[in-house]
């Protein structure tokens, strides 16, 4: 009985930092068109807010271009991030954690910091693969390139 308590309990604190949700963008006629996918792992402050916020980046273009999405409710959330504290250039994961600790900045507006800057990240880090599989970059090359990008990330 108690192996299976603790199993259980293992089960929940890992599905709970674990998710991801589905969104489709839709022409006028509301034809399925195309697709978001937002999601997060081990992610256990502001999870829902990181996937709207993923799923805003991956949207808003199109809904700029007329067309709309399945979930009308993320329409009308303002994904404006907080200003970068005052010393601070950029914010990272830990600059993040510290304000939302501090009470400075809300866990949804954590959610929404936390996803911008990893989206950062894969923008840097996505390409730089792609160039070092095709011998554009070398190894070494590549492993600043992700080093950097991962300090601007996770701040450490």
């Amino acid at each position: 009985m108690y192996s299976r308590l603790v199993c259980i309990s293992i089960l929940i604190v890992v599905l709970a930092g674990c998710s991801g949700r589905e969104i489709d963008i839709l022409d006028h006629n509301n034809k399925v068109i195309g697709g978001c996918y937002g999601g997060a792992d081990w992610h256990f402050y502001g999870l829902q807010d990181t996937i709207d916020y993923q799923l805003f980046s991956c949207y808003k273009d199109m809904v700029e271009q007329g067309y709309t999405i399945s979930d009308k409710s993320l329409l009308e959330k303002d994904f404006t991030l907080p200003p970068v504290p005052i010393g601070y250039e950029v914010w990272n994961r830990k600059i993040a954690m510290e304000h939302f600790r501090a009470g400075n900045i809300s866990e949804q507006r954590l959610g929404y910091v936390l996803a911008a800057i990893e989206l950062e990240y894969m923008k840097v880090v996505w390409p730089a693969e792609g160039d070092l599989a095709d011998g554009k970059i070398s190894k070494a090359e590549f492993n600043q390139i992700e080093k950097k990008a991962r300090y601007t990330w996770l701040g450490e």
